[in-house]
Protein backbone atom coordinates (compact mmCIF):
# COMPACT_ATOMS: atom_id res chain seq x y z
CA UNK A 1 0.00 0.00 0.00
CA UNK A 2 1.05 3.35 -0.51
CA UNK A 3 -0.29 5.50 2.44
CA UNK A 4 -1.49 9.12 0.98
CA UNK A 5 -0.17 12.43 3.14
CA UNK A 6 -2.92 13.37 5.59
CA UNK A 7 -4.17 16.76 5.21
CA UNK A 8 -4.56 20.07 6.44
CA UNK A 9 -1.11 19.74 8.30
CA UNK A 10 -3.15 20.68 11.42
CA UNK A 11 -5.03 17.85 11.50
CA UNK A 12 -2.14 15.66 11.21
CA UNK A 13 -0.89 17.68 14.08
CA UNK A 14 -3.88 17.26 16.08
CA UNK A 15 -3.69 13.83 15.48
CA UNK A 16 0.32 13.62 16.63
CA UNK A 17 -1.40 14.74 20.02
CA UNK A 18 -3.66 11.16 20.75
CA UNK A 19 -3.36 7.95 22.07
CA UNK A 20 -2.36 5.60 20.34
CA UNK A 21 -4.88 3.75 18.22
CA UNK A 22 -5.68 0.03 19.38
CA UNK A 23 -7.73 -2.30 20.40
CA UNK A 24 -8.34 -3.22 23.86
CA UNK A 25 -9.86 -6.73 24.52
CA UNK A 26 -11.39 -6.94 27.96
CA UNK A 27 -13.85 -9.08 30.19
CA UNK A 28 -16.34 -7.85 32.57
CA UNK A 29 -17.47 -9.44 35.68
CA UNK A 30 -18.61 -9.60 39.47
CA UNK A 31 -15.87 -10.93 40.45
CA UNK A 32 -12.08 -11.52 39.55
CA UNK A 33 -11.69 -14.85 37.30
CA UNK A 34 -15.07 -14.97 36.40
CA UNK A 35 -16.09 -13.25 33.34
CA UNK A 36 -19.57 -12.63 32.29
CA UNK A 37 -19.10 -10.47 29.21
CA UNK A 38 -16.42 -10.13 26.54
CA UNK A 39 -15.56 -6.83 25.46
CA UNK A 40 -13.37 -4.55 22.57
CA UNK A 41 -12.37 -0.80 22.50
CA UNK A 42 -11.10 0.15 19.96
CA UNK A 43 -9.37 3.81 19.67
CA UNK A 44 -9.04 4.29 15.24
CA UNK A 45 -8.44 7.95 14.79
CA UNK A 46 -5.63 7.78 12.67
CA UNK A 47 -6.84 4.94 10.93
CA UNK A 48 -9.93 6.35 9.64
CA UNK A 49 -8.26 9.89 8.79
CA UNK A 50 -5.62 7.28 6.79
CA UNK A 51 -8.10 6.09 5.20
CA UNK A 52 -10.27 9.43 4.05
CA UNK A 53 -6.54 10.71 2.96
CA UNK A 54 -6.04 7.55 0.36
CA UNK A 55 -9.23 7.37 -0.86
CA UNK A 56 -10.20 11.16 -0.73
CA UNK A 57 -13.73 10.86 0.73
CA UNK A 58 -16.05 13.07 1.65
CA UNK A 59 -17.85 13.60 5.27
CA UNK A 60 -20.17 11.72 4.68
CA UNK A 61 -18.30 8.77 2.89
CA UNK A 62 -15.86 9.08 5.79
CA UNK A 63 -18.72 8.41 8.01
CA UNK A 64 -20.08 5.41 6.56
CA UNK A 65 -17.02 3.39 5.28
CA UNK A 66 -15.37 4.19 8.72
CA UNK A 67 -17.86 2.57 10.51
CA UNK A 68 -17.58 -0.12 8.02
CA UNK A 69 -14.02 -0.22 8.97
CA UNK A 70 -14.35 -0.17 12.66
CA UNK A 71 -17.24 -2.86 12.47
CA UNK A 72 -14.73 -5.18 10.28
CA UNK A 73 -12.18 -4.26 13.54
CA UNK A 74 -14.03 -5.06 16.34
CA UNK A 75 -15.49 -8.79 14.80
CA UNK A 76 -11.63 -9.18 13.94
CA UNK A 77 -10.35 -8.51 17.09
CA UNK A 78 -12.80 -11.56 18.29
CA UNK A 79 -10.92 -14.05 16.06
CA UNK A 80 -8.61 -16.62 18.40
CA UNK A 81 -6.19 -16.67 15.03
CA UNK A 82 -4.50 -15.46 11.85
CA UNK A 83 -7.66 -14.71 9.68
CA UNK A 84 -9.75 -12.17 8.10
CA UNK A 85 -13.52 -10.40 8.67
CA UNK A 86 -15.41 -9.46 5.49
CA UNK A 87 -18.31 -6.93 6.55
CA UNK A 88 -20.43 -5.98 3.64
CA UNK A 89 -23.55 -3.90 3.32
CA UNK A 90 -25.94 -4.15 0.02
CA UNK A 91 -28.13 -1.92 -0.56
CA UNK A 92 -31.05 -0.80 -3.04
CA UNK A 93 -30.40 2.45 -2.26
CA UNK A 94 -28.35 5.02 -4.91
CA UNK A 95 -25.62 4.84 -2.21
CA UNK A 96 -25.62 0.98 -3.03
CA UNK A 97 -23.08 -0.36 -0.14
CA UNK A 98 -19.83 -0.90 0.66
CA UNK A 99 -16.94 -3.59 1.65
CA UNK A 100 -14.57 -3.45 5.09
CA UNK A 101 -11.82 -6.17 5.50
CA UNK A 102 -10.46 -6.39 8.71
CA UNK A 103 -7.30 -8.82 8.61
CA UNK A 104 -5.69 -10.19 12.02
CA UNK A 105 -2.19 -11.93 11.24
CA UNK A 106 0.42 -14.20 13.60
CA UNK A 107 1.37 -11.51 15.94
CA UNK A 108 -2.87 -9.87 16.63
CA UNK A 109 -2.11 -6.63 14.92
CA UNK A 110 -4.80 -6.12 12.81
CA UNK A 111 -5.64 -3.59 9.54
CA UNK A 112 -8.52 -2.68 8.04
CA UNK A 113 -9.15 -1.56 4.56
CA UNK A 114 -12.67 -1.08 2.59
CA UNK A 115 -14.30 0.62 -0.14
CA UNK A 116 -17.56 2.35 -1.08
CA UNK A 117 -18.99 0.79 -3.95
CA UNK A 118 -20.16 4.14 -5.09
CA UNK A 119 -17.89 6.89 -4.42
CA UNK A 120 -18.23 9.95 -3.61
CA UNK A 121 -21.83 9.13 -3.41
CA UNK A 122 -24.69 10.42 -5.34
CA UNK A 123 -26.85 13.65 -4.78
CA UNK A 124 -29.72 11.82 -3.97
CA UNK A 125 -28.05 9.82 -0.82
CA UNK A 126 -26.20 13.16 0.11
CA UNK A 127 -29.59 15.25 0.17
CA UNK A 128 -31.39 12.90 2.98
CA UNK A 129 -31.86 14.07 6.34
CA UNK A 130 -29.45 11.51 8.57
CA UNK A 131 -26.82 9.13 7.47
CA UNK A 132 -28.86 6.23 8.54
CA UNK A 133 -31.10 6.67 5.88
CA UNK A 134 -28.32 6.21 2.98
CA UNK A 135 -28.18 2.20 3.46
CA UNK A 136 -32.21 1.26 3.38
CA UNK A 137 -33.31 -2.02 1.97
CA UNK A 138 -31.09 -4.40 1.75
CA UNK A 139 -28.48 -6.67 3.46
CA UNK A 140 -25.47 -7.21 5.85
CA UNK A 141 -23.17 -9.81 5.73
CA UNK A 142 -20.41 -10.77 7.35
CA UNK A 143 -17.55 -13.15 6.04
CA UNK A 144 -15.19 -15.02 8.68
CA UNK A 145 -12.27 -16.63 7.48
CA UNK A 146 -9.62 -18.49 9.66
CA UNK A 147 -6.80 -20.76 8.33
CA UNK A 148 -8.01 -24.29 8.42
CA UNK A 149 -11.27 -23.84 8.59
CA UNK A 150 -14.56 -23.32 5.90
CA UNK A 151 -15.69 -19.40 5.30
CA UNK A 152 -18.38 -18.79 7.87
CA UNK A 153 -21.53 -16.59 5.97
CA UNK A 154 -23.95 -14.75 7.75
CA UNK A 155 -26.37 -12.45 6.49
CA UNK A 156 -29.35 -10.67 8.08
CA UNK A 157 -31.55 -7.94 6.26
CA UNK A 158 -30.84 -4.11 7.42
CA UNK A 159 -33.10 -2.82 9.89
CA UNK A 160 -31.95 0.86 10.91
CA UNK A 161 -29.15 1.78 8.13
CA UNK A 162 -26.89 2.41 11.46
CA UNK A 163 -24.21 -0.27 11.01
CA UNK A 164 -23.85 -0.36 15.06
CA UNK A 165 -27.43 -1.65 15.47
CA UNK A 166 -27.45 -3.61 12.55
CA UNK A 167 -24.49 -5.36 14.06
CA UNK A 168 -26.52 -5.84 17.36
CA UNK A 169 -29.22 -7.33 15.47
CA UNK A 170 -26.52 -9.69 13.24
CA UNK A 171 -25.21 -10.84 16.90
CA UNK A 172 -28.46 -12.13 17.68
CA UNK A 173 -30.22 -13.13 14.49
CA UNK A 174 -27.23 -15.12 12.85
CA UNK A 175 -25.09 -16.06 16.00
CA UNK A 176 -27.86 -16.43 18.70
CA UNK A 177 -25.87 -14.18 20.70
CA UNK A 178 -26.67 -11.09 22.74
CA UNK A 179 -24.66 -8.25 21.93
CA UNK A 180 -24.11 -4.11 21.90
CA UNK A 181 -22.40 -2.26 19.60
CA UNK A 182 -21.59 1.72 20.21
CA UNK A 183 -19.50 3.52 17.19
CA UNK A 184 -18.76 6.63 16.86
CA UNK A 185 -16.55 8.88 13.98
CA UNK A 186 -16.10 13.01 15.02
CA UNK A 187 -16.09 15.29 12.11
CA UNK A 188 -14.37 18.77 12.07
CA UNK A 189 -16.17 21.24 10.57
CA UNK A 190 -14.27 21.23 7.37
CA UNK A 191 -15.28 17.25 7.03
CA UNK A 192 -12.25 15.95 8.00
CA UNK A 193 -12.32 12.76 10.78
CA UNK A 194 -10.39 14.11 14.07
CA UNK A 195 -11.58 11.27 15.81
CA UNK A 196 -12.74 7.91 15.80
CA UNK A 197 -14.22 4.97 18.74
CA UNK A 198 -15.76 1.57 18.48
CA UNK A 199 -17.19 -1.07 21.71
CA UNK A 200 -18.53 -4.08 21.28
CA UNK A 201 -19.34 -6.21 23.93
CA UNK A 202 -21.14 -10.06 24.01
CA UNK A 203 -22.14 -12.30 26.22
CA UNK A 204 -20.72 -15.32 27.64
CA UNK A 205 -22.35 -18.59 27.55
CA UNK A 206 -24.70 -18.82 31.16
CA UNK A 207 -24.79 -14.74 31.95
CA UNK A 208 -27.29 -14.38 33.57
CA UNK A 209 -30.04 -10.81 33.02
CA UNK A 210 -29.57 -9.31 35.95
CA UNK A 211 -25.75 -8.75 35.38
CA UNK A 212 -26.44 -7.90 31.39
CA UNK A 213 -28.47 -5.41 32.95
CA UNK A 214 -26.29 -3.91 35.25
CA UNK A 215 -23.27 -3.53 32.31
CA UNK A 216 -26.78 -1.88 30.14
CA UNK A 217 -26.98 0.78 33.16
CA UNK A 218 -23.45 1.65 32.52
CA UNK A 219 -23.71 2.19 29.39
CA UNK A 220 -25.71 5.04 29.81
CA UNK A 221 -22.46 6.68 31.30
CA UNK A 222 -20.57 6.11 27.71
CA UNK A 223 -19.48 9.17 26.26
CA UNK A 224 -19.66 9.85 22.22
CA UNK A 225 -16.61 7.66 21.38
CA UNK A 226 -15.16 9.77 18.18
CA UNK A 227 -15.39 12.76 20.35
CA UNK A 228 -13.92 11.50 23.33
CA UNK A 229 -10.81 10.43 21.48
CA UNK A 230 -11.03 13.42 19.33
CA UNK A 231 -10.36 15.57 22.96
CA UNK A 232 -7.66 13.16 23.41
CA UNK A 233 -9.36 10.76 25.57
CA UNK A 234 -7.56 7.33 26.80
CA UNK A 235 -9.05 3.85 26.12
CA UNK A 236 -8.29 2.97 29.95
CA UNK A 237 -10.16 6.09 31.62
CA UNK A 238 -13.36 5.50 29.22
CA UNK A 239 -12.91 1.47 29.89
CA UNK A 240 -12.81 2.23 33.64
CA UNK A 241 -15.78 5.18 34.12
CA UNK A 242 -17.79 3.64 31.89
CA UNK A 243 -17.95 0.56 33.98
CA UNK A 244 -16.89 1.68 37.26
CA UNK A 245 -18.70 -0.45 39.91
CA UNK A 246 -17.95 -3.85 38.06
CA UNK A 247 -14.48 -6.46 37.73
CA UNK A 248 -12.86 -4.48 34.25
CA UNK A 249 -10.19 -6.89 33.37
CA UNK A 250 -7.62 -6.35 30.25
CA UNK A 251 -6.44 -9.41 28.37
CA UNK A 252 -4.87 -8.33 25.21
CA UNK A 253 -3.49 -4.94 23.27
CA UNK A 254 -3.66 -4.90 19.61
CA UNK A 255 -2.42 -2.93 17.22
CA UNK A 256 -5.04 -1.29 14.64
CA UNK A 257 -4.35 0.72 11.29
CA UNK A 258 -5.18 1.38 7.85
CA UNK A 259 -3.31 -1.17 5.81
CA UNK A 260 -3.64 -3.06 2.59
CA UNK A 261 -1.32 -6.06 1.13
CA UNK A 262 -1.39 -4.47 -2.46
CA UNK A 263 1.99 -3.95 -4.05
CA UNK A 264 3.35 -3.18 -7.28
CA UNK A 265 4.98 -6.90 -7.41
CA UNK A 266 1.52 -7.76 -6.81
CA UNK A 267 -0.67 -6.28 -9.61
CA UNK A 268 2.39 -7.26 -12.08
CA UNK A 269 2.05 -10.61 -11.25
CA UNK A 270 -1.74 -10.71 -11.68
CA UNK A 271 -1.01 -9.08 -15.03
CA UNK A 272 1.64 -11.67 -16.17
CA UNK A 273 -1.56 -14.40 -15.05
CA UNK A 274 -4.29 -13.53 -17.26
CA UNK A 275 -4.70 -15.35 -20.56
CA UNK A 276 -2.76 -14.85 -23.35
CA UNK A 277 -5.79 -13.56 -25.78
CA UNK A 278 -5.87 -10.47 -22.75
CA UNK A 279 -2.64 -10.68 -22.41
CA UNK A 280 -2.07 -9.89 -26.32
CA UNK A 281 -4.78 -7.12 -26.04
CA UNK A 282 -3.36 -5.32 -23.23
CA UNK A 283 0.07 -5.41 -24.80
CA UNK A 284 -1.10 -4.47 -27.94
CA UNK A 285 -3.38 -1.49 -26.86
CA UNK A 286 -1.59 0.06 -23.72
CA UNK A 287 -1.26 2.38 -22.56
CA UNK A 288 1.98 2.29 -21.38
CA UNK A 289 2.76 2.81 -18.20
CA UNK A 290 0.02 1.20 -17.53
CA UNK A 291 -1.94 2.54 -14.43
CA UNK A 292 -3.31 0.01 -11.81
CA UNK A 293 -5.76 1.29 -8.85
CA UNK A 294 -6.73 -0.97 -5.92
CA UNK A 295 -9.85 -0.54 -4.95
CA UNK A 296 -9.56 -0.85 -1.12
CA UNK A 297 -7.04 1.46 -0.39
CA UNK A 298 -6.43 3.61 -3.96
CA UNK A 299 -3.13 3.13 -3.67
CA UNK A 300 -1.68 3.25 -8.07
CA UNK A 301 0.44 1.46 -9.17
CA UNK A 302 2.61 2.09 -12.79
CA UNK A 303 3.23 -1.04 -14.67
CA UNK A 304 5.74 -0.82 -17.34
CA UNK A 305 5.35 -2.77 -20.51
CA UNK A 306 9.18 -4.51 -20.45
CA UNK A 307 8.47 -5.38 -17.05
CA UNK A 308 5.41 -7.12 -17.91
CA UNK A 309 6.89 -8.85 -20.76
CA UNK A 310 9.77 -10.04 -18.33
CA UNK A 311 7.05 -10.99 -16.23
CA UNK A 312 5.28 -13.11 -18.45
CA UNK A 313 8.22 -14.35 -19.66
CA UNK A 314 9.51 -15.83 -16.10
CA UNK A 315 6.27 -17.50 -15.75
CA UNK A 316 6.54 -19.00 -19.08
CA UNK A 317 9.65 -21.01 -17.85
CA UNK A 318 8.46 -21.62 -14.34
CA UNK A 319 5.33 -23.46 -16.09
CA UNK A 320 7.40 -25.46 -18.28
CA UNK A 321 9.48 -26.56 -15.33
CA UNK A 322 10.39 -30.58 -15.22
Amino acid sequence: MIPSPITPHDLAAHLETLAPDGITRFSLGREPDHPLVLGFLIHGSRTLAQMQANHQLGPIESYLLGKGLLGAGLLAAMLKNEGMITVRVDSASPAEGFAADAMRDLSGAISVRGRLFVNPLPEEALSLDSARAIFQGGSLTVIRTEAEKRPFHGSVALRTGDLGKDLTWYFLESEQTHAAVDMGVSLRRDGYVDGAGALLLTAMPGTDDEFLAEVESCMQRLPPLGMWFANRGSRDLVLFSTFAGLHVERSEEQSFIFGCPCSHDRFLSRLAALDAAAREHLLSSGPWPLETVCHYCNSKYLIEKEALLAAIEAGSQHEFLP
